[in-house]
């Protein structure tokens, strides 16, 4: 039996890097049958494989993505996922993004921390980074007549499914129910965007001819759980992380508070390090070899992102978290024609909101007696996220 053979979904969970080290080393390709998942590890694997679409399709089958939230961008490929790219795309662009949010993000922050700054202590996973994400996207697509409340927890429910690679019936049937429930609250603004369009992304998917003609309802109610779950998950996991990071290395969360330039090096050092998503999925188009090792047609292929970003092949001492790294870009938010639709509008909210936090919060570190707790292998992020600072 392999080492990869040996891997257990809890071991996963609990801390995948030590898991995908000896991967690297070992089992560049391994089989998981815990995952259902070949894992590839090795930084020149997963960029080939995330960069050859017409050998390692995301089309793939069966589909977590596509199982969960309907057939989206993100689960498809070729002209037409292309095509859908093309109409959903100018809304996230960085100068959309600004017309769109208007200064409500710095605006929001500041009145989330309104509600603890006085208190000296409080988790900002679930006060500060859950109700950012969710409430900044939420504008943004044009769900502000939908509870946050309620689209957090479809989200929560969404993300069990996406992260169902071993055909859990019990998962799914929970990630379903979510996903219908978000999907009628979608149809719902939908009929009030057919009326009444607005600057919204989901106005934009429902009015926009991309080569003269539009996307469907159902098309659109896909891709919009896809941007909620991406765009909830990842930034407000990013913003944890963070948090956690340079709490976790004082020395470089003073040079931070003292440097604010810092601030867009320390993000991307910890979607490096740390990254919140974990996997490309793909499935080989014909029989192939990939480090050695055979594929046959069909097979089911995890590209582990954040393995390649902590891969030594690729970066000197990769364990180490350094805000000061130069060297190059990472793979967190994958590469080639799937790379994250969202990806500037999460480092975006990850940047102010960290900004905000050590303007508001005098002397923000981690809280000694309640220690971050990290789980997940395909979205991984803190528990919680609890700290301390110096009331004004």
């Amino acid at each position: 039996m392999t080492f990869a053979e040996t891997i257990s979904l809890e071991a996963l969970e609990a801390d995948p890097y030590p898991i995908y080290s000896r991967l690297r080393d070992e089992e560049p390709v391994g089989w998981v049958p815990s995952v259902q998942l070949w894992l590839v590890t090795r930084w020149d694997d997963v960029r080939s494989v995330d960069l050859s679409p017409d050998l390692f399709t995301a089309e793939t089958d069966p589909s977590t993505l596509n199982r969960t939230m309907g057939k989206n961008m993100l689960g498809s490929e070729g002209p037409h996922q292309q095509w859908i790219r093309a109409v959903c795309e100018p809304p996230f662009r960085p100068r959309e993004v600004e017309d769109r949010t208007q200064g409500m993000i710095p605006k929001l922050a500041h009145q989330l921390i309104d509600g603890f700054a006085e208190r000296g202590e409080a988790d900002l996973f679930t006060e500060f980074a859950d109700p950012m994400s969710v409430r900044s996207l939420q504008h943004m697509l044009g769900l502000d007549e939908v509870a946050w409340e309620d689209l957090l927890r479809w989200n929560q429910g969404i993300m069990v499914g996406l992260a169902n690679f071993e055909g859990d019936e019990t998962k799914q049937r929970f990630a379903d129910d979510a996903s219908e429930e978000l999907g009628a609250a979608i149809d719902g603004v939908l009929d009030r965007l057919e009326r009444h369009p607005d600057a919204s992304v989901l106005s934009w998917m429902l009015h926009h001819a991309q080569d003269g003609a539009r996307m469907r309802r159902d098309e659109i109610a896909a891709n919009a759980k896809l941007m909620l779950s991406g765009g909830l998950q990842e930034p407000r996991d990013l913003i944890a992380l963070v948090v956690w990071a340079l709490g976790s290395h004082p020395e470089q969360l003073d040079e931070v508070r003292a440097e604010r330039s810092l601030i867009k090096a320390a993000v991307e050092e910890t979607l490096r390090w740390a990254g919140p998503v974990g996997t490309s999925t793909r499935q080989a188009t014909r029989e192939t070899e990939l480090a050695g090792t055979p594929l046959a047609e069909g097979s089911l292929i995890g590209a582990v992102l954040s393995s390649a970003n902590r891969d030594p092949r690729r970066w000197s001492d990769p364990d180490r978290f350094d805000v000061h790294r130069k060297e190059g870009a990472h793979l967190a938010f994958a590469i080639g024609s799937h790379f994250c639709l969202g990806a500037w509008f999460g480092r975006h909210l990850a940047r102010v909101s960290v900004d905000v936090l050590l303007d508001r919060l005098p002397k923000l570190r981690l809280g000694p007696d309640r220690p971050v707790e990290l789980r997940g292998w395909e979205f991984r992020a803190p528990t919680s996220t609890w700290a301390r600072w110096d009331p004004a």
